[in-house]
């Protein structure tokens, strides 16, 4: 059975950033389980198809495309510094036949690219693709439910919502037999066509979506940017060229200009993640350890932040100032925080002796000494604080209480880019651990083994001092949050981990954040949380 920690290992290889100790156990791993080695096949697939699709619509090439990345970066590892490759066991033959693919780009040629998945939202296809399996050739395909956004090698993107049967003729053309699809046609793949049984809709770099009906054989389409020209299969006369804003109807031979075609049919590239978010919201409410979950989800009441997490006694939030915007995906709504007087409040009443805090932010900028992510009003005894300072490094803990070893040991939160940031509190095992993406940035020591955490009120994106910090700096945000949740216990990495990836934006979103400049900053001691 492949674990959690099994893809965080892969992952971090794949990244180039795993520690010896987790290489020297994923080597042992790979070596008893086919799995997993089946696994590690499929993301080296996605990850050199992907830069080979990063390559091909700059560089304009063919169909072999340079692919140095994976050589350049990580030859050796994978070959020397594999003792279970050297052993040659036999479990290991179909593996080690695998190799020269997988090194295909030390003599600067990869293979093909026809299409990759990049996204999908509870895709389930006949006959069953495999866990992980990403790369997508000329064929027949049955999408029973779900929906999936492929990426083919001249950049076109195709988001194909499920029941769908389709097939992908080569690069250029993919013919759609019944179910909807939104193409994103840009210019390195203008002619894109996709191909119904009596309509070519031909692509001028542009972004329309299609619909077919296997039943009756109409097919609607509808522009969304640039142009389609209509032309009948296999012949060169152009029936039709329709234009942004644009929609047609094809049906028993006639075309019908303008009809009433539903958008919301074709989901975009960034609508998969939402469905995927949205798909695992029963999953999250049925953690009994989930004291509080506010997904940013706007409420009749805008002023209103709604705490989906009804069965623990804690009331929805309040808004004030802060303002309403869209969050990681087109759907999804996230509060804007930008001026000192922007905040949302809520109640966290009685005492913990462990809790984890996960946000999806996006910072704007840095303007204060420190940033407040969630801060409980005051600073007293007990007060739960979690903000980061100029340098975007996360920091807080819980007040009243000595610590020891405080220290920065990863890269900061950036500017520009939604990020997975997680407290994790606990008296039980006496320590304080910050994750940006999976990774831990912060940790420290809390000298007690008998101590509370007692949030009550707290501000989102603010802070409200008083007594010895009421003259503070103000800490207030500069960016977006487009959910929190709070926990009851003391989260692992590996469930840190599966929360991101149920979260993050997209396939394509990088966990890995810039360092900073100079290492200094992460080596100093903290004097307070």
């Amino acid at each position: 059975m492949i674990s959690d920690t099994d893809i965080r290992m892969l992952d971090e290889w794949l990244q180039g950033c795993i520690s010896d100790e987790d290489f020297a156990i994923m080597q042992q791993r790979l070596s008893d389980s086919a799995d997993l080695r089946k696994r590690l096949r499929s993301m080296a697939d996605l990850d050199e198809g992907l830069s080979c699709l990063a390559l091909r619509p700059v560089m304009m090439l063919s169909d072999e495309c340079l692919l140095p990345r994976l050589s350049e970066e990580r030859p050796a590892r994978f070959g020397a510094e594999f003792p279970w490759i050297v052993a040659g066991a036999a479990a290991l033959l179909a593996f080690i036949a695998w190799m020269p693919h997988f090194h295909s780009g030390r003599n600067g040629v990869g293979r093909s690219v026809t299409a990759l998945l990049v996204d999908e939202a509870g895709a389930e296809f006949l006959p069953k693709r495999e866990t992980g399996e990403v790369s997508f050739d000329p064929g027949r395909y049955i999408l029973k439910s779900g929906a999936v956004h492929l990426r083919f090698g001249n950049g076109a993107d195709l988001v194909v919502q499920g029941p769908a049967e389709f097939e992908i003729c080569d690069e250029m053309h993919t013919r759609l037999d019944s179910g909807a699809v939104r193409a994103i046609v840009p210019p390195t793949a203008r002619g894109f066509t996709l191909l119904t049984k009596d309509v070519s809709y031909e692509d001028v770099g542009t972004e329309f979506g299609l619909r077919t009906d296997p039943s009756s054989g109409q097919s609607e389409m509808l522009v969304f940017d640039g142009q389609v020209n209509l032309r009948k299969p296999g012949e060169a006369e152009l029936w039709k060229s329709v234009f942004e804003g644009g929609a047609v109807r094809f049906d028993d031979g006639k075309i019908q200009t303008n009809p009433e075609v539903d958008s919301r049919q074709f989901p975009s590239p960034g609508q998969i993640g939402h469905l995927r978010w949205s798909g695992a919201r029963e999953e999250m409410l049925a953690d009994p350890d989930l004291v509080a979950w506010f997904p940013f989800t706007r409420a009749e009441n805008p002023s209103i932040l709604v705490n989906a997490q009804r069965s623990n006694g804690v009331a929805d939030g309040r808004i004030a100032s802060a303002r309403w915007t869209v969050g990681r995906w087109i759907g999804k709504q996230a509060l804007w925080f930008d001026r000192d007087s922007d905040f949302a409040e809520v109640e966290l009443p009685g005492s913990y002796q462990e809790m984890s805090v996960a946000v999806w932010m996006k910072v704007d900028r840095f303007e204060s000494s420190m940033s407040a992510i969630l801060n409980s009003n005051g600073a007293d005894s007990g007060d739960f604080h979690f903000q980061f300072n100029r340098q975007g490094l996360p920091r807080g803990g819980v007040l009243g209480f000595e610590r020891a070893n405080q220290k920065w040991v990863g890269n900061p939160v950036p500017t520009g880019k939604w990020v997975h940031v997680v407290s994790v509190l606990s008296f039980h095992s006496g320590r304080h651990v910050i994750y940006v993406n999976g990774d831990v940035v912060f940790e420290s020591d809390i000298l007690s083994s008998s101590g509370s955490i007692s949030p009550g009120v707290c501000r989102i994106g603010n802070w409200l001092p008083n007594g010895a910090y009421q003259n503070s700096e103000k800490r207030s945000l500069r960016g977006w949050i487009d959910e929190i949740a709070i926990w009851n216990r003391a989260l692992s990495r590996d469930e840190v981990i599966q929360f991101m990836e149920r979260g993050r934006p997209s396939q394509l979103w990088a966990r890995v954040n810039p360092a900073l400049k100079s290492d200094d900053s992460k080596a100093r001691l903290l004097a307070s949380p």
